[in-house]
């Protein structure tokens, strides 16, 4: 499969141990477990390594500076792809407003020239002006790529609240891969999770109706508009161009409103008559959702819908799905997008089902081995009831943290700060050392922190 494909090639480059890394796309094809591994792997990797993916938690979790490219720059920001969202949000703010304000000196100094440059008087102030507008370094206003994807799905029609029962659903080919029961409400998104091979593709072949059910049922509820996406469908190459691939989805339609809806999804211009067999992975994806948009089902099912797409069209299509009026039944090996998008997952393993309710952190939490009771009384330790002396001056230290939690806090802002001074951005090695103080901060506060929750508890524990 391309799962082990992957991996395979992964094998090979890293029992070679170069120098450094380059990994271009390392999560696709894999499944959570191998991502999860990788990210182990490449954090302890002595040397040094260059990625390039769109998965986001494992950037957040492996990377330690991003190199943005963008309008054919590079700038490079410290820390995970969640701090450079932040702080380059931060950063287009502030270089917006210091260049309005160098916008309205430069409006004032003109407006002086113009006026005193041609009094006797006065021709040697507007002359001092003229070579100050001269020597100003002028900031150029902050830009940033704002195309992105904007999908927007809608039902027709509303169906019942009950949209799908499976009773001991078994999905497979020879042999069984999941046995699901479970109900599907109205409005719900369920993630489904698992291995490459245990069988969730063929699971939702089966309820798409695409494959026989080895044993078991399921049923759809009332008036439910089913609508499929799968990658091999996605990828499938035709023989006519992009707008009449859509046009043939609705047929009713103007060309005005295909053009509109493939512009929503990033074709304009003459990239509408482009040829299917022409288009990159990432172009037939964004089209097949064109396609499924346009149908307005009430019950999406989206096999793997992110491969393929880069960040912005992912949190494009995470955003619509969060808007969507109906029910959407998905797989995904992307846990950033089954976190903002799953309201319920089901894992698939060992040819059995289990299903958790909440999001993905919800999963991870309640997959994880419970803690006997007996072990957490074991490692209670019982603590002594505190004296009248002893609990005012627990009290005192509580007060004291607190200050210090404040101004420590004040100090961290304060470095955070720093990190938009050309003085630093500019200056590699000093954002390095700034970045090492503003952990060795975090440290500081956290430290903090953990005494001011042990005098708290035992606070309330001598109170009781």
């Amino acid at each position: 499969s391309s799962g082990q494909r992957t991996r395979i090639g992964l094998v090979k480059l890293l029992l070679s141990k170069p120098d450094v890394l380059l990994l271009d796309e390392p999560t696709n094809h894999l499944d959570i477990g191998s991502i999860e591994w990788l990210e182990g792997y490449v954090k302890r990797y002595p040397g040094a390594v260059i990625i390039v993916s769109h998965d986001r938690m494992f950037l957040d979790h492996v990377v330690d500076e991003i190199a943005e490219i963008e309008f054919g720059k590079v700038r490079i920001w410290p820390g995970s792809y969640t701090q450079f969202v932040k702080a380059k949000e931060d950063w287009l703010e502030k270089n917006h407003d210091a260049y309005m304000r160098q916008q309205e000196q430069i409006r004032n100094m003109e407006a002086l020239i113009e006026k005193f440059r041609y009094k006797k008087n006065k021709a040697a102030f507007a002359q001092s002006k003229i070579k100050q507008l001269d020597r100003m370094e002028r900031i150029e206003d902050s830009k940033s790529d704002r195309s992105r994807m904007k999908a927007r799905f809608t039902s027709a029609r509303p169906g019942g609240k009950r949209v799908l029962e499976t009773d001991h659903l078994q999905a497979g080919y020879e042999s069984v891969l999941a046995d699901a029961t479970f109900t599907l409400m109205k409005g719900e998104r369920l993630g489904i999770v698992g291995p490459n091979g245990t069988g969730k593709s063929t699971f939702m072949k089966t309820i798409a109706g695409k494959l026989p059910p080895l044993s078991g049922t399921f049923r759809w509820g009332h008036q439910v508009d089913l609508g499929y996406f799968d990658q091999d469908t996605a990828q499938d190459t035709g023989t006519g161009t992009v707008i009449d691939e859509l046009w043939d989805v609705a047929p009713n339609a103007t060309q005005t409103e295909i053009r509109s809806t493939l512009a929503s999804f990033l074709f304009t211009q003459d990239e509408v008559f482009k040829d299917i067999s022409d288009i990159s992975g990432g172009e037939r994806v964004r089209l097949a959702l064109a396609k499924l948009m346009l149908a307005h089902d009430n019950v999406l099912l989206l096999d793997e819908p992110t491969n393929h797409l880069d960040i912005p069209a992912r949190e494009a299509l995470e955003d619509s799905l969060k808007d969507y009026d109906g029910t959407v039944v998905f797989v995904s090996h992307d846990r950033m997008f089954l976190e903002k998008s799953a309201t319920k997952i089901l894992e698939i393993r060992d040819g059995k089902t289990t299903l958790f309710d909440g999001g993905y952190a919800d999963y991870l939490e309640g997959r994880a081995e419970p803690v006997q009771e007996e072990t957490r009384a074991a490692e209670k330790k019982p603590a002594a009831r505190a004296s009248f002396q002893d609990q005012k001056a627990l009290k005192n230290r509580i007060r004291k943290l607190e200050e210090l939690i404040g101004q420590e806090e004040e100090k961290l802002e304060a470095m955070h700060e720093l990190r938009y001074e050309p003085e630093y951005y500019q200056d590699y090695r000093k954002m390095e050392e700034l970045d090492a103080q503003i952990d060795d901060q975090h440290n500081a506060i956290a430290a903090l922190y953990r005494e001011w929750e042990e005098k708290l508890a035992q606070v309330e524990e001598a109170e009781e």
